[in-house]
């Protein structure tokens, strides 16, 4: 590994995972400003499409499946530092600068996706990233984690301009092939339902589950005093239904993870790909045509 993806790893040590504040709502589902400083809030244009994860001061961790409406950079921001989506003045905005869709990523199999910002996130301690699993040492994972996200709180509701959190039991990847795949075990030649790359969570008894919009997300887990993202928000069936959802592992992805962004931090240093070419000629092009032609006023870089 380079100097970059050392210099990488050592800035996720020294802050990742250990918000400033941990108090909670008791029994309720509103998070509290500061818990949670590595979720994020991907736009698409000026809409909110999914939640994502700080993982460095430049890289998001989200689903690929939130890029499918578009796979141009120009067109998506992530916001920072709020649990309102309806007040974007008390947040930070950055623009993306490059997407990178895992290379497997079809339908729900490797349903993961890097962004890179334009410019590097200032830490503070409303934002703050997530610790990514060991690539050496395994994870021993809690029996239950959080799930955070802006996603409906009910299957035909409105969406909560308030960042919701909910506490929720992991599953064993067996019994949750067993309730989505029933007839599985009786007929052994039909391809599995949940993959080795998935993990399933949810609170079938307290209706608790990831519902729209909350694709991407993190799943938090607290261990050995840091938080760390063991999975991401993928699919499901219907919302807090009687089956739990299912995420992407982060534990299965974490050397793709490091791999790539250590990748991409060496190019971004010495060169220019065809991708970054083709981002500066857009805004090149729109700084010309004027500050209200694509979505309003300009968002500058950290703005």
């Amino acid at each position: 590994m380079g100097p970059a993806g050392s210099a990488f790893l050592l800035s996720l040590l020294l802050v990742c995972g250990r918000p400033a504040y941990s108090g909670r709502v008791v029994g309720g589902q509103d998070a509290v400003p500061g818990h949670w400083p590595w979720q994020v809030s991907l736009h698409l244009g000026k809409n909110h499409v999914c939640g994502g994860s700080l993982i460095s001061d430049r890289w998001i961790l989200t689903a690929a499946h939130c890029l499918r409406e578009s796979w141009i950079p120009l067109f998506y921001t992530v916001q920072l530092g709020s649990i309102h989506t309806d007040q974007p003045r008390q947040s930070v905005t950055h623009r993306v600068f490059k997407i990178i869709i895992h290379p497997q990523s079809e339908n729900t199999s490797a349903d993961i996706a890097l962004l890179k910002l334009v410019s590097r996130v200032t830490f503070t301690p409303f934002i703050l990233p997530i610790c990514l699993p060991s690539v050496t040492k395994q994870l021993k994972i809690p029996a239950s984690c959080w799930v955070t996200g802006w996603g409906k709180v009910k299957e035909r509701s409105d969406y909560p301009s308030i960042l919701q959190e909910a506490e929720i039991p992991i599953f064993d990847r067996q019994a949750c092939e067993q309730l989505y795949n029933p007839i599985g075990s009786k007929l052994p030649e039909l391809e599995p339902v949940i993959q080795e790359d998935e993990i399933c969570a949810g609170d079938t008894a307290q209706m608790k589950d990831t519902c729209q919009g909350d694709s991407g997300g993190p799943l938090s887990c607290h261990i050995n005093g840091v938080w760390t993202q063991i999975g991401l928000v993928s699919w499901g069936t219907g919302c807090a239904q009687s089956l739990p959802g299912v995420y992407t592992s982060v534990i299965y992805y974490q050397k793709w993870i490091k791999t790539t962004i250590s990748r991409a931090e060496v190019l971004g240093a010495n060169n220019l790909d065809l991708s970054d070419i083709l981002y500066l000629t857009v805004l090149l092009s729109l700084a010309l045509l004027g500050p209200f032609c694509a979505f309003g006023p300009n968002i500058l870089p950290g703005q």
